[in-house]
């Protein structure tokens, strides 16, 4: 039977949603690690993203149709706004088709599943994706494992059961997930995962065993310091005073690597100032150097730079090829194709100079970040501030749990209304007890480090 003029614009219509909600959410995932882009930018994509999920939702069966459709002919976008939209219509059923027809080598689209779940699954649907976990589909682990995680499920004895019997590419997100679970209890399960021979076990299994106080972790990443670079940035994260001289011992020799650099800056300790300053030569390293300096001293120097759009040279003719291999410039001056970015400053000169006119703001002895004396506060000022990179925010949640024991449910790819409400939680217990941690101090787990 041929469609009536009303219903082929409503096929029409749903269609346009699902391409326009595809290439929202492919935005979305692009913009969250362009430098350019603040976390704050993506929320309008998210708004209209959420108006087509909207429009969607008013079609109902037509509209469903449509997503069923193209979640198995569409592109991986399109499979994330149908999930969502079965989510919200309690189609558990139509969820678990997708899932069973998942295909574990498109990553693409495992990601696409992974992240519709994690932003849309229904609280009622908890115990199910528990059981989902139990029964051991290898392909699901993963997915089921970091949505447990991602929503704070109260299924930390599921989690451990499934360690031991899941593949290891599947460890490091189940690792994760156990790591986000408040009621975790057996933490000693945990500690051989330290000294898997992947490393990113070991980096997943550090991470899950800080953010459950257990200290013993550090002395594992110490031990391992000198030879991998897996526990650098869990140092960083969690290491008292005695992880400072290790990395810097790193950082003078041939082993050094961004996540050492890194991993000074988040312990803010100004004594590595001098190692950080002579890496701002270093083409390699000299982006994670300025992270560094910037972390500790808070002093926001930033630099313009002019990148050059790459050349195709299949598209250069004979004579410009020729120009190219002799060094010299295909455009006239000032016309290069190219973009300007701001970035913090690689200038070793720059550094110097406010280093020599702010050398009385830090002191030997105390830790700092963004220039002032290490707090819960300086955590949350990093998460708020639009100039923070994905990369630091993260950090700066993690730092909250690890070092003061403070976990609010928040991750750098929640939408931002979501993001601002957890933030606004984390500044009301913070403003409660100002005074509860000692500024400048070593912590873990809520306790002074000796």
């Amino acid at each position: 039977m041929s469609l009536s003029a009303q219903e082929k614009f409503s096929v029409s219509l749903y269609a346009e949603h699902l391409e326009e909600a595809s290439f929202l959410y492919e935005q979305r995932l692009s913009l969250s690690d362009n430098p350019e882009m603040t976390w704050l930018n993506i929320e309008d994509f998210e708004d209209r993203l959420e108006a087509h999920i909207d429009g969607l939702m008013a079609g109902g069966d037509p509209a469903i149709a449509m997503c069923k459709l193209q979640a198995r002919e569409g592109d991986f976008g399109e499979l994330y706004a149908a999930v969502r939209v079965f989510c919200r219509q309690n189609r558990l059923d139509l969820v678990k088709e997708i899932l069973n027809e998942s295909d574990a080598q498109d990553k693409q689209s495992v990601q696409a599943v992974s992240d519709a779940l994690n932003h849309e699954l229904p609280e009622n649907w908890h115990n199910e994706f528990i059981r989902l976990l139990s029964e051991g589909d290898a392909k699901l682990v993963s997915i089921v494992a970091k949505l447990i995680g991602y929503q704070r499920m109260s299924a930390s004895e599921e989690l451990l059961l499934t360690l031991p019997k899941s593949d290891p590419d599947a460890l490091p997100a189940i690792l994760w997930a156990i790591g986000r679970i408040p009621d975790l209890q057996d933490v000693q399960s945990l500690s051989k995962y330290i000294h898997h021979q992947d490393a990113r076990i070991c980096s997943a299994s550090a991470l899950a065993l800080l953010r459950s106080g257990e200290k013993l972790a550090i002395n594992d990443c110490l031990r391992y310091a000198e030879t991998d670079n897996w526990p650098l940035l869990p140092l960083g994260l969690g290491g008292g005073a005695s992880a400072v001289p290790v990395l810097l011992e790193i950082a003078s020799g041939d082993k050094v690597s961004a996540d050492c650099l890194t991993a000074l800056g988040l312990l803010g300790d100004i004594s590595a100032a001098d190692t950080l300053l002579n890496y701002l030569d270093n083409t390699e390293l000299a982006e994670s150097a300025a992270l560094a300096l910037n972390l500790i001293t808070g002093a926001e120097l930033y630099e313009e730079i002019f990148i050059p759009e790459e050349i195709d040279e299949d598209e250069l003719f004979d004579e410009e090829l020729e120009k190219l291999k002799k060094g010299e410039s295909l455009y006239p001056p000032g016309e290069e194709p190219g973009t300007t970015i701001s970035r913090l400053s690689q200038k070793p000169e720059d550094w110097y100079d406010w280093g020599e006119e702010n050398e009385s703001l830090l002191s030997p002895g105390i830790r700092y970040r963004n220039g002032k004396p290490y707090s819960p506060a300086c955590l949350l000022e990093n998460l708020t501030s639009e100039k923070s990179t994905r990369q630091v925010r993260q950090s700066a949640y993690e730092e909250l749990v690890i070092r003061y024991g403070l976990d609010v449910p928040f991750e750098t790819d929640m939408f931002v209304v979501w993001q601002k409400q957890a933030l606004a939680k984390y500044a009301e217990q913070i403003e409660a007890n100002p005074d509860y941690f000692e500024a400048g101090q070593w912590y873990f787990a809520g306790r002074l480090i000796s």
